[in-house]
C-alpha cells in the first residue's frame, strides 16, 4: 500500500510541475547578457507557454532563469526588464521574445546595462610610422578607444578593455588636420595577442609594407524616390571591432565609392559594411532600411549591399483596441527570421517583442502582451491608450534566428561579439516620426 502511495504521489507531482511548467518537456534557459557578453542582472524576468497567462520567474542560485515547455507545446514567450545604468533616471526598458523550441531553448536576451562594467587600462604606445612614405600622423585605435599623434613619432594612449588577447590597430595618415578619412590612410596594421595590464607599454611601428589598399563599394539600389544613403566599412577581428567614426576604413554615399583594404588579414578577420537609408513620409512615418554584411577579409574584394524590400508608406499599427496590434504585412515576409514591434509611453517606457513566423504561425497580425500583472512589470507599455510612439522592424539573414539569439545582439539581432562567419543581416523598419 505505502508502495502505492508512493508511485500515486510521484505521479501527481509530475502532472503539477508540468501544469506550472517546470515538469517533463523543453527546458528553456534564458541567458540575460550585457552586449559584450557578461551576465547581466534585470530587475524581473517573466514567462509565459504558448498563449497563456504570463508569469513571474525567479532565478536558482546562479541567478540564471530556466522553465519548461510541456511535451507536446512549443511556442513559448520570455519577458525581462532590464536594469538602469547607476544613477540614470530613464524607465527600464522591458524586452520580449515569443519564440517556440524549434528556434531555440537557450536565447540570449541583451540588457545593455545591469552588468559589472569590465576593467579598463590606459595603455602607452611609443608610435612611429616615420618609415611610412608621406606619413605625417597616425591612430592608435582599441575596440573601445582611440588616440591620434600629431607627428609620425610620437606617444599615445588608448584605453583598452582588461580582457585577455586583446588587438589594436594602427593607421598612418597623409594629413595632420583632423578630422582625417580614408581617403587619407597610408598604412595600417592589426597588432594582435595583446595582454592589457596597468602601466602597458607597447613599441608599435608601421612601414611601406603595411601599405593600404583599395576596392570598391558598388553602388546600393534604392527605392524609387528615396533620397540617398550612406555606407561605412569597418573592421572585427577577434580581439576587437574598431568602430571609430575618424578611423573607418570607408565611407560614401549609396551611390558608391571605396573603402580601404589592410595587408596581413585572414578569413578570421571580417571588412563589415554597413549600409543605411531612410525617408520621411508625408504621411508621420519614418522608413528606413539597413543591412550589413561580415565579409571575410583574406577574401575581399569588392562589396556590395543588398537592402530589403521597405515597408508599405500606410503602414501603422491598430491603436483602436485595449492594446496595440501590429500587421504583419511586408512585402518579403516569406524571407523574414523575426518581426520586432516596440511601443513608448510619453513617460519614455519602451516595450520591444521579438517574434518569430514559427512562433506566429501564420498569424496575420501580432498583439502586444499584458504584463502589468506580473510582478515586477506594472509600468509596462502595451495598452494602446498609452502608446505615444511605435516601431516596427523585419529582420531578414543568411543565419537561422536561433544562431542570431545564441549570442549577444543588436537590436536587428547583429552580433555585437565576434560573428565566426560570414554573416549578413538586413533590416526594414517603420515607426511614427
Amino acid at each position: 500500500m505505502r508502495k502505492r502511495l508512493g508511485l500515486l504521489t510521484i505521479v501527481l507531482l509530475t502532472a503539477w510541475l508540468a501544469g506550472c511548467g517546470g515538469g517533463p518537456g523543453s527546458k528553456v534557459t534564458v541567458h540575460v547578457q550585457n552586449d559584450r557578453g557578461a551576465q547581466a542582472f534585470p530587475l524581473a524576468v517573466a514567462y509565459r507557454v504558448a498563449d497563456g497567462e504570463w508569469a513571474w520567474l525567479s532565478p536558482d542560485k546562479k541567478a540564471s532563469y530556466s522553465f519548461y515547455v510541456p511535451t507536446g507545446k512549443k511556442r513559448y514567450g520570455v519577458a525581462v526588464r532590464c536594469a538602469i545604468l547607476g544613477m540614470v533616471s530613464s524607465p527600464a526598458p522591458v524586452r520580449v521574445y515569443e519564440l517556440t523550441t524549434d528556434d531555440t531553448s537557450d536565447p540570449v536576451v541583451v540588457c545593455k546595462t545591469g552588468a559589472p562594467r569590465p576593467p579598463r587600462v590606459g595603455a602607452t604606445v611609443h608610435g612611429d610610422v616615420s618609415a611610412v612614405t608621406g606619413a605625417q600622423t597616425f591612430s592608435a585605435v582599441s575596440e573601445i578607444d582611440r588616440d591620434h599623434s600629431s607627428s609620425n613619432q610620437e606617444d599615445v594612449e588608448p584605453v583598452m578593455i582588461k580582457e585577455p588577447s586583446r588587438d589594436l590597430l594602427l593607421l598612418a595618415y597623409s594629413t595632420n588636420a583632423f578630422p582625417y578619412g580614408p581617403a587619407d590612410l597610408l598604412a595600417a596594421r592589426v597588432f594582435r595577442g595583446i595582454e592589457p595590464e596597468e602601466g602597458l607599454e607597447l613599441s608599435l611601428a608601421l612601414t611601406d609594407a603595411d601599405a593600404a589598399g583599395t576596392a570598391q563599394v558598388e553602388p546600393v539600389t534604392l527605392p524609387a524616390g528615396w533620397p540617398a544613403g550612406e555606407y561605412l566599412v569597418t573592421l572585427q577581428t577577434q580581439g576587437g571591432w574598431f568602430r571609430s567614426f575618424f578611423e573607418v576604413l570607408g565611407e560614401g554615399t549609396t551611390s558608391g565609392g571605396t573603402y580601404r583594404t589592410i595587408p596581413g588579414l585572414t578569413a578570421d578577420d571580417f571588412y563589415v559594411l554597413g549600409a543605411y537609408a531612410h525617408v520621411s513620409d508625408p504621411g508621420g512615418t519614418l522608413r528606413g532600411l539597413a543591412y550589413s554584411h561580415w565579409v571575410p577579409a583574406a577574401g575581399a574584394g569588392d562589396l556590395e549591399a543588398d537592402l530589403p524590400a521597405a515597408f508599405a508608406e500606410s503602414y501603422a499599427p491598430d491603436l483602436g483596441g485595449e492594446r496595440a496590434r501590429f500587421g504583419l504585412s511586408y512585402p518579403e515576409a516569406g524571407s523574414v527570421v523575426a518581426f520586432s514591434f516596440s511601443v513608448t509611453s510619453n513617460d519614455h517606457v519602451t516595450t520591444k517583442a521579438w517574434v518569430s513566423p514559427a512562433w506566429l504561425a501564420g498569424a496575420t497580425s501580432y498583439t502586444m502582451p499584458d504584463l502589468t500583472g506580473v510582478p515586477g512589470f506594472s509600468t509596462a507599455v502595451t495598452r494602446s491608450s498609452e502608446v505615444a510612439g511605435w516601431n516596427a522592424c523585419a529582420i531578414q539573414s543568411s543565419s537561422q534566428l536561433g544562431e542570431l539569439l545564441a549570442r549577444p545582439h543588436g537590436e536587428d539581432l547583429s552580433p555585437t561579439v565576434y560573428p565566426g562567419g560570414e554573416l549578413d543581416v538586413k533590416t526594414a523598419c517603420v515607426r511614427s516620426h
